[in-house]
């Protein structure tokens, strides 16, 4: 197996080494599911999001006061200030004011617009995976607004179940697990992608894992019910801004395809013959 960086433990899909879940066990975060294809909600860190909402408004209101400050000692000292005491108190003003952008862009514009969900769907009649992605890179600090925008435009991913394992990992000051879906090269054994299924695997039971096994494995009547993990007010709070998710049409009728030759013909309508990974929405 390849290396996984972030640090994991390896759950391959040999059903062999599981034992079945039963017809009535439920999936977390599912969100709708039939005979042909199952959606899995993906809403990670949202009291993390909303207590970066929170402090990014508060950095924003200190930041706005501290610039009103140092406007007033702008336009009262000029007259008894040097030149050069003048440019620092200009200079102030201006890093100050880029710290405010900064602080709203990063932390409150930024989690307030981010999608509401960004799902998973799994198609067992295709043997296809369809990745629903926000994308925002590293120059958010330098071009807030631009990256912002690109938050309304998703990458979709779409990948084989064949090549895809499981993976928990630890992350963060209280060592939380998430499990991922990596993404493995099969001739070279080599990790090619991988993406969240479940952000916090502590609280959840790895029968997820199994159900999933034995949901694309093609397990008769199973329970589509689906259980919604519990949030608190303050994990809710975000979603109070955040946009409404959609797929794009094409991926939206190709992931529901009943078989290979359906969604081929679906490919060859949307044109999405070489385009899955990525596929950018217009």
């Amino acid at each position: 197996m390849a290396e996984f960086k972030l640090g994991y433990k390896h759950y391959p899909k040999d059903l062999v080494k599981f034992k079945p879940v039963k017809n009535n066990d439920e999936l977390t975060n599912l969100r709708f599911g039939n005979d042909t294809l199952i959606e899995i909600g993906r809403t990670s860190g949202q009291i993390d999001r909303t207590l970066e909402m929170a402090f990014g408004f508060c950095l924003s209101i200190g930041g706005l006061i501290f610039i009103g400050v140092l406007f007033y000692m702008f336009t009262t000292l000029t007259q008894y200030s040097s030149k050069w005491e003048i440019v620092v108190i200009f200079c102030f003003i201006l890093l100050s004011g880029y710290v405010v952008l900064l602080s709203i862009s990063q932390y409150f514009i930024k989690n307030a617009i981010w999608p509401a969900d960004y799902p998973v769907r799994f198609n067992r009649k295709t043997g296809k995976v369809y990745v629903y992605e926000p994308r925002l890179s590293k120059r958010l600090y330098y071009f807030p607004l631009r990256e912002i925008v690109k938050l309304y435009k998703p990458v979709i991913k779409v990948y084989d179940w064949q090549d895809i394992e499981g993976m928990v990992t630890r992350k963060g000051f209280f060592l939380q697990q998430e499990f991922f879906a990596a993404v493995v090269d099969p001739q070279t054994d080599t990790l090619m992608d991988y993406f969240s299924l479940w952000d916090n695997a502590n609280y959840i039971n790895h029968s997820e894992w199994r159900w999933l096994l034995c949901y694309m494995n093609g397990m008769p009547n199973m329970n589509y019910k689906g259980k919604i993990r519990g949030r608190f007010w303050l994990g809710r709070l975000c979603h109070c801004f955040a946009p409404e998710f959609s797929w794009p049409e094409g991926i939206d009728k190709a992931s529901r395809a009943e078989s290979l030759e359906e969604l081929s013909k679906i490919e060859q309508q949307y044109d999405l013959i070489g385009k899955h990974y990525p596929y950018e929405q217009p």
